[in-house]
C-alpha cells in the first residue's frame, strides 16, 4: 500500500482533536394572534408550552399542551387544564420535539456545549477515554441546569493490535484471540462503559490493510458482552463484514458502508435480526465532497458556532477512487425498506462535520435517502433511546426529562425547519445559546512588511513575535516529550509520541504574535515555506487562526527525510476560513508512537 492511501486510511475516522487543549426563547404568557417575540426569556423548570405542533418521538400531533413540572413533563394533551399561574409559551406556529439524540459521537473539550446548542440534549459515544465517560455519569443522572448534553459511551473499543483504534494514543487493550473476550468485556463493565463497541475494519473500503479482529474473536466478545447485559455494536465499512457481524449476532452496526448495495435478502436478514444501523451519512458523504453541514452553516447566526465547529466543518480528507457515497445512501434506503431500525448519527467531530450542527444535516440526509419526515425524527429521538437502552429521553410523554426542542414552522412539511431553534430546554432549563465567539474580538495587528524569516541565528528567538516553544499532548494529560536546542543555525526538535492522549503530539510552535496564541493578519502572502530533515517520517505542520485557543487546527502533512529539503506549502492548503490569520505554526510529530528527530531551518511565511 503507498503512503498517500496509508495516511488517507489512517485519518479517514480520526477525529483530529490531536490538539483541541491548545489551548432565542419564547415568552411566558401567550400572546394573542401570534408567538412570543424570542428575544423573551423563556420560563424554566416548571411552565406549560400550549397550542404547539408536538412530535412526541414517533408521531405528530396537533395542537398539543406540554406541561412541565421540576424538569420532567407532567402531562401531555390537548386543552389541558393548567393551574392559573403557571407560565405558559405561546407554540402556535411551532414545533415541539424531544431533544435530539446523536448516535455516534466523539466526546472531548466543548463538544457537550457544542451538542447542546444545536438541540442535541444527549449523545451516544462510540469511543472516548473511559474516565471522561465516568466523570460525565454522574451528570446526566441529575436534573439541573447545565450547559452540555448527557453522554452515554462505550469508553474502550474491542481492536486487533495495531488496528483501527489504536492510532489514537488512548489506552487501547487490543486482542489477539477469543480466548480473552470475556476478561475484556468484564473489564469494560467494570469501567462503566454503556455498551460494548467492536472493530470489524481491514482497510479494504479505503483501499487499504490494517489488522483486524478474526470472526471468531468477533463472536466471542459479542457472545460475552450478551452474558454481561450489555450491547454489541459494530464498526464497519464494507458490506463483508457488516453482514459477518449480523450473522454472529450484533445488535447494531455504526457505520453504514459504500463499497457495495446490500441485497434485498441481506436487508430482510437485518431486519429479522433485529439488527439497528447508525448509518453516519454525514462523515460519509462529507469525505466525498457532499458536506450538509457547511450548507447549515451558511443558514446559522455566526455567534452561535463554536471556532471548533466551524474548523472540523472546514476539514477535509480526499477518498482514494473508488467508493461512491450514492451507494452509502442506497444501503441506506434499501435497510429501511426492509424494516431495518435507523438511528441518527453524525460521527462528529470528524473532517466535514461539527457536534451539534450536523445532526440536523444528518437528518436532511435520512431523508434523501427515502425516510419520511415522522421517520426521520423518530430515528434521532425514540429509535435511537430504544435501539441503546436509554432512559427517559427521546419521547415527549408523562414521566420523560424535559429535554426539549422548540422550533420555528411545520417540521413535519419542511424537514430543514429542524435548525430553526426558538429555544431548548435541558432538564427543563432554557439553554443559553451564545459562545465564547459573540465576545468582541481584539483588533488583529498587521505583519511586518518584508519577508518573515526565522534563520535560528539568534537561537530560538524568532525576531518577530513570541518565539519558539515545545509543544505537546501533556497539556492535556498525556505522555509526550519533547525538546528544542539551535545546532550549527537550525533548529533541532527531539522527542517521544507516547500513549495517555487521544490524539498524542509533540513539537515545537512558533508563536507569531507578541503573546502566545495572539494572532497576526499576514494578508497577501499566500505559502508556508521551510528547510528540513530528520529521520524519515512524516510530521504535521498546524495553522493556528484567530480563536485558536478554542478550535482545531488545520493540518498539512511533511516528510522530513534524512537529507536537507524545502518544503512548501500554499497557505490554503490549511483549511480554515481564512488562512492568512495566523496565531502560530506548530510542526509536530503525531502516529505512530515513538522516538524521532527533525531538523527545521529559513522558516518563512511569504
Amino acid at each position: 500500500m503507498n503512503t498517500e492511501n496509508r495516511t488517507a486510511l489512517r485519518s479517514v475516522w480520526i477525529l483530529l482533536v490531536a490538539v483541541a487543549g491548545f489551548i432565542g426563547a419564547l415568552a411566558t404568557l401567550p400572546v394573542p394572534g401570534g408567538v412570543a417575540a424570542p428575544e423573551q426569556k423563556a420560563p424554566d423548570e416548571s411552565f406549560a408550552i400550549v397550542d404547539v405542533t408536538l412530535f412526541d418521538g414517533e408521531a405528530f400531533r396537533r395542537n398539543q399542551d406540554v406541561w412541565v413540572e421540576e424538569g420532567r413533563v407532567r402531562r401531555v394533551g390537548a386543552k389541558l387544564r393548567l393551574p392559573e399561574d403557571l407560565p405558559r409559551v405561546d407554540g402556535r406556529g411551532h414545533t415541539l420535539l424531544p431533544g435530539l439524540i446523536d448516535g455516534h459521537v466523539h466526546t472531548f473539550g466543548g463538544t457537550l456545549g457544542d451538542a447542546l446548542r444545536f438541540g442535541v440534549t444527549a449523545v451516544l459515544d462510540q469511543f472516548t477515554d473511559p474516565g471522561l465517560a465516568a466523570a460525565a455519569r454522574t451528570a446526566r443522572d441529575e436534573i439541573a441546569r447545565t450547559a452540555e448534553a448527557d453522554l452515554f459511551s462505550a469508553g474502550m473499543l474491542a481492536t486487533a493490535p495495531g488496528g483501527h483504534g489504536t492510532q489514537f494514543g488512548l489506552a487501547v487493550e487490543p486482542l489477539t484471540g477469543p480466548e480473552g473476550a470475556d476478561a475484556w468485556v468484564r473489564a469494560r463493565k467494570a469501567e462503566g462503559s454503556d455498551w460494548i463497541k467492536i472493530v470489524s475494519e481491514d482497510g479494504a473500503a479505503y483501499r487499504g490493510d490494517i489488522p483486524s479482529l478474526e470472526r471468531e474473536t468477533i463472536a466471542a466478545l459479542i457472545g460475552a458482552a450478551h452474558a454481561e447485559g450489555l450491547l454489541a455494536v459494530v464498526h464497519v465499512s464494507d458490506l463483508e463484514a457488516a453482514l459477518e457481524a449480523v450473522s454472529l449476532g450484533a445488535d447494531g452496526l455504526v457505520h453504514t458502508w459504500f463499497d457495495a448495495a446490500i441485497s434485498e435478502e441481506g436487508a430482510r436478514s437485518f431486519a429479522e435480526g433485529g439488527i439497528f444501523v447508525v448509518p453516519t451519512l454525514s462523515v460519509i458523504m462529507g469525505l466525498f465532497g457532499d458536506s450538509t453541514g457547511l450548507r447549515i452553516l451558511d443558514e446559522t447566526e455566526e455567534a452561535l458556532v463554536s471556532p471548533m465547529q466551524r474548523q472540523t466543518l472546514s476539514n477535509r480528507f480526499e477518498m482514494p477512487e473508488g467508493p461512491d457515497s450514492e451507494v452509502a445512501l442506497e444501503n441506506v434506503r434499501r435497510l429501511h425498506a426492509a424494516g431495518v431500525q435507523i438511528v441518527a448519527g453524525t460521527d462528529a467531530p470528524n473532517p466535514g462535520t461539527a457536534t451539534g450542527l450536523s445532526m440536523h444535516g444528518e437528518l436532511r440526509l435520512l431523508a434523501r435517502a427515502g425516510l419520511e419526515s415522522h421517520e426521520v425524527l423518530a430515528a434521532a429521538t425514540s429509535v435511537a433511546a430504544d435501539a441503546f437502552a436509554v432512559p427517559e429521553r427521546g419521547r415527549i410523554a408523562e414521566g420523560t426529562i424535559a429535554d426539549l426542542l422548540l422550533v420555528r414552522g411545520d417540521v413535519e412539511e419542511d424537514l430543514a425547519r429542524t435548525a430553526d431553534i426558538v429555544t431548548i430546554w435541558k432538564d427543563g432549563y432554557p439553554v443559553v445559546r451564545e459562545t465564547a465567539s459573540t465576545a468582541s474580538s481584539p483588533e488583529i495587528p498587521p505583519a511586518p512588511e518584508g519577508p518573515v524569516i526565522v534563520d535560528f541565528e539568534d537561537g530560538l528567538d524568532s525576531g518577530f513575535g513570541f518565539g519558539w516553544q515545545v509543544t505537546t499532548d501533556a497539556m492535556n494529560g498525556g505522555a509526550s516529550t519533547a525538546d528544542l536546542a539551535v545546532e550549527d543555525g537550525a533548529l533541532v526538535v527531539r522527542g517521544e509520541t507516547r500513549a495517555g492522549f487521544a490524539f498524542p503530539w509533540a513539537g515545537a510552535i512558533w508563536f507569531t504574535g507578541a503573546q502566545p496564541m495572539q494572532a497576526v493578519d499576514f494578508s497577501g502572502r499566500s505559502a508556508l515555506r521551510f528547510r528540513t530533515r530528520g529521520d524519515g517520517r512524516s510530521y504535521t505542520a498546524m495553522l493556528f487562526g484567530a480563536g485558536a485557543a478554542a478550535t482545531v487546527p488545520p493540518t498539512v502533512p511533511f516528510i522530513a527525510g534524512p537529507e536537507w529539503a524545502v518544503v512548501e506549502i500554499p497557505l490554503e492548503s490549511f483549511a480554515t476560513a481564512d488562512p492568512s490569520i495566523i496565531a502560530g505554526l506548530a510542526f509536530v510529530a503525531q502516529a505512530p508512537l515513538g522516538s524521532f528527530t527533525f531538523e527545521l531551518d529559513d522558516v518563512e511565511i511569504r
